[in-house]
């Protein structure tokens, strides 16, 4: 992931398993056993476990943001390395989000980014995993149960605690299972006048509550 990571950003990131960010009080690390790892040994006997014959994988980007056209590159370069036949799909930004919405334009991985959804909080951000909104493409059109019922408890559960397990079960099922990979989070510094109150940091700032101390 550094090496992916590294490439996105210029060196501006920090890893992050989580579909929320350290700070934030949803946060979990569940499912980093999968994260990570680097063990081109292992990924070899997977792969050989897997019946996999050298069949392309294709990973759908773009090259109007550097990000993701970097991203997938290096991906592309590590799979390849273990035997895996990756293949890059590039075409321009609003055609890949529009090929991304369909299960049959020959695409395995596409590439984007995740940021106010996950800023807001765990809810809106898990939305972008089930339909109507999934931005991976569930097998048959149809959401995976397991997935579907974590989803229902983040939504309908009275306790806090039932809502946050749930989406820990969540998390921990996306990354198990592959429909969704974060690669790590940008960091960005945001400062103010001293003589500036009530400003709470936030991904894109809003004002609000906010004036100069005289």
């Amino acid at each position: 992931m550094h090496d992916i990571m590294d490439a996105a950003s210029d060196g501006n990131y920090r890893l992050n398993v989580g579909f929320q960010y350290p700070n934030q009080s949803d946060y979990t690390d569940a499912g980093r056993e999968t994260y990570n790892i680097h063990d081109p040994a292992l990924a070899r006997k997977y792969l050989a476990q897997s019946g996999y014959h050298g069949e392309p994988v294709v990973l759908l980007t773009d090259k109007d943001y550097a990000p993701m056209y970097n991203s997938a590159v290096v991906m592309q370069q590590e799979m390849q390395s273990i035997g895996i036949n990756a293949q890059l799909k590039v075409v321009d930004w609003p055609t890949s989000v529009n090929m991304a919405l369909k299960p049959d334009t020959g695409w395995n991985f596409f590439y984007t980014g995740w940021g106010t959804p996950t800023a807001l909080g765990a809810l809106d951000t898990m939305q972008n995993l089930v339909s109507p909104n999934a931005t991976y493409m569930p097998k048959d059109g149809k959401d995976d149960p397991d997935l579907l019922a974590a989803w229902k408890e983040m939504n309908q559960d009275v306790e806090p605690a039932a809502r946050q397990a749930a989406f820990v079960r969540m998390q921990r099922i996306v990354l198990e299972r592959v429909y969704a990979l974060p690669f790590g989070s940008y960091t960005k510094a945001q400062a103010v006048r001293s003589d500036v109150r009530g400003f709470v940091p936030f991904r894109i700032p809003r004002m609000s509550n906010v004036w100069f101390q005289k």
